[in-house]
C-alpha cells in the first residue's frame, strides 16, 4: 500500500483519537478535583509557568482571532461570540503569564494573580451567548452588526485590567492570591461554572444528532472551563502541586484540541460545522454589482495573452480594493471579464444600495482613468440591482460556496448587459434607496432576456 493510499486512514485514526481524548478530559479534570489532596508532588518553577501559560493563551487568542475571522466573513453570530470567548480567556491567560514573579516583575501582582478566574467568567457568557444565540431570530443580525464593538470591548477590558494591576489601584492592591479564595471571587467561581456547564449542554442538545470533532470538542472545552473555574478556587491552597499545575495542562490540552479540530476542516471554512442554520440559508436584502468588459472578446482576439492578462490584472486590481475596503463589498468573484460584488450579504450595511452605488460610480472614474492612459483597451460596464435574495450554502468538505440566488440578481446580471461603456445601470428599487438629489437618466419598458414583464431602470451620473 503507498503512501496515498494510508494517508486518509491515518488521518481518521487521528481525529477519532483527538475526539476520545477531548470526551476524557473532562473526566480527568473531574479526578484532578477529587483527588487534589493526594497529588502531592511540587514542581516550583516560574520560568514553566510563564511558558505554559503564555503558551495557552496564545493559542486560545489566536484561535479565537481567526474564528472571528471566519465568522466576520460569513456573517456567523455563534462563531463570532465562541470567538470572543476564546479570545477573553487567552487575553487573561496572556496577562496571567506575563505577571508571573521572577520573570518580568519581581513581585507578583494581585490583578495578574487572579486574571485567570476573571478571564474564565468574562469568557463564560460570550459562551454562553453563542450557544444560545439562534433562541431569537433577532440576536444574531444584530450581533453581526455590532461586532467590532464586541471585539474592542473584550481587548479595552483586557487593557484596563493590565493599567490598574500595574498602577496597583484597589481592589487590586490586595493580598496576592492564585486561587482566588475569598469569597467574591468564589461566587464568580461559581457563577462561571453554571455558565459554562449550561452552554455545554446546550451545544450537546444542537449538535447531538450529528456529532463532528470540532463541537464535540468545544463542549468538552467548556465542561473543562467549569471545572476550571471550580479548581481555581480549590486548589490554590495548593500552588505549585501536581493538582495546579494539571490545570495549566488540561486547558492547554483543551485548545490545542479545538486547534486541531478546526485544522482538520476544509481550509477555506474551518469553522463550518458550528455555523447556525441562518448562515447556511436565509432570505437576506442585498444589492449586487455586475461588471463586464464591454468588447473584449475582440480585444481578446487581437491581443496576445500576456496583453490580456494586464488589462485583467490593471481593471480587477483596482476593482477589488476599491469595492472592499472604501465600501464595504464582498466580492464574490471574477468570471473572465466580469466582476460580481455583493452588498449587506451579512446583514450590516442598511445603506447597500448607496454604497453599491457610491462603489460603481468611484470603479467608472477610476477605469475611466486606465483607459484614458491606454485608448485600445474596453470600457467597463456596470449594472446594479437590489431586492430580496437566498443565501444558501452549496457543495460540501472539499470546496463550499455562499451564493447568492434569486430574482434580484438575474435582474442585476441583466442590467448590466444594458448598460451604456463607462456607466452604471441602476433598478428600480436601488434607485428608491438613493437619497434626494441623485442625477440619473430614465431608461423606461426595458426587455430584459428571460423576463417576461418591461422594467424601468436608471442610468446613474452622480449622487449628492
Amino acid at each position: 500500500m503507498d503512501a496515498t493510499s494510508r494517508q486518509p486512514g491515518a488521518g481518521s485514526a487521528a481525529v477519532v483519537g483527538a475526539g476520545l481524548l477531548a470526551v476524557l478530559l473532562p473526566l480527568v479534570g473531574l479526578v484532578s478535583l477529587l483527588l487534589r489532596s493526594q497529588l502531592d508532588p511540587q514542581f516550583h518553577n516560574h520560568q514553566a509557568h510563564f511558558v505554559i501559560f503564555g503558551l495557552a493563551g496564545g493559542i486560545a487568542f489566536t484561535l479565537g482571532y481567526a474564528a472571528g475571522e471566519a465568522a466576520k466573513r460569513r456573517g456567523d453570530a455563534r462563531v463570532l461570540l465562541l470567538s470572543l470567548a476564546f479570545m477573553a480567556t487567552g487575553g487573561f491567560m496572556g496577562l496571567h503569564a506575563f505577571g508571573t514573579q521572577g520573570v518580568l516583575f519581581a513581585e507578583s501582582r494581585a490583578g495578574f494573580q487572579i486574571a485567570i478566574p476573571i478571564g474564565l467568567l468574562v469568557s463564560a457568557f460570550f459562551a454562553a451567548a453563542s450557544a444560545f444565540v439562534d433562541v431569537h431570530p433577532g440576536l444574531a443580525p444584530l450581533v453581526i452588526r455590532k461586532r467590532e464593538t464586541l471585539r474592542g470591548a473584550v481587548l479595552l477590558v483586557m487593557a484596563v485590567w493590565f493599567l490598574w494591576t500595574l498602577a496597583n489601584l484597589p481592589p487590586l492592591r490586595g493580598p496576592n492570591s492564585e486561587a482566588a479564595t475569598g469569597s467574591v471571587l468564589g461566587g464568580l467561581a461559581l457563577v462561571g461554572t453554571i455558565v459554562y456547564a449550561v452552554s455545554a449542554a446546550r451545544y450537546w442538545h444542537l449538535f447531538r444528532h450529528g456529532p463532528k470533532l470540532l463541537p464535540t470538542a468545544v463542549i468538552a472545552c467548556f465542561l473543562l472551563l467549569s471545572e476550571a473555574m471550580i479548581g481555581v478556587a480549590v486548589t490554590g491552597e495548593r500552588k505549585w502541586h501536581a493538582s495546579w499545575w494539571e490545570w495549566h495542562c488540561l486547558i492547554l490540552l483543551a485548545y490545542l484540541i479545538i486547534g486541531f479540530a478546526a485544522r482538520h476542516e476544509w481550509r477555506d471554512e474551518r469553522f463550518r460545522a458550528l455555523y447556525l442554520p441562518t448562515t447556511r440559508e436565509r432570505r437576506q436584502e442585498v444589492s449586487v454589482l455586475f461588471g463586464d468588459l464591454v468588447g473584449f472578446t475582440s480585444f481578446s482576439e487581437r491581443s496576445t495573452p500576456a496583453e490580456v492578462a494586464t488589462v485583467l490584472n490593471a481593471y480587477w486590481g483596482t476593482a477589488a480594493p476599491l469595492l472592499t475596503r472604501r465600501f464595504g463589498g464582498e466580492v464574490e468573484k471574477f468570471i473572465g471579464d466580469g466582476i460580481v460584488a455583493t452588498f449587506n450579504s451579512r446583514g450590516d450595511q442598511p445603506d447597500h444600495a448607496l454604497r453599491a452605488s457610491r462603489a460603481a460610480l468611484a470603479l467608472q472614474r477610476d477605469v475611466e482613468a486606465l483607459v484614458a492612459s491606454h485608448p485600445d483597451w474596453p470600457r467597463l460596464r456596470i449594472g446594479i440591482n437590489s431586492g430580496d435574495a437566498m443565501l444558501r450554502e452549496v457543495g460540501g468538505a472539499g470546496h463550499v460556496a455562499y451564493t447568492l440566488l434569486g430574482d434580484t440578481i438575474n435582474t442585476g446580471s441583466r442590467l448590466e448587459s444594458l448598460a451604456p461603456p463607462g456607466g452604471v445601470l441602476i433598478g428600480a428599487k436601488t434607485y428608491d434607496e438613493l437619497p434626494n438629489g441623485a442625477l440619473v437618466e430614465a431608461r423606461t419598458g426595458l426587455q430584459l432576456k428571460g423576463k417576461e414583464h418591461l422594467l424601468n431602470a436608471y442610468v446613474l451620473h452622480a449622487l449628492p
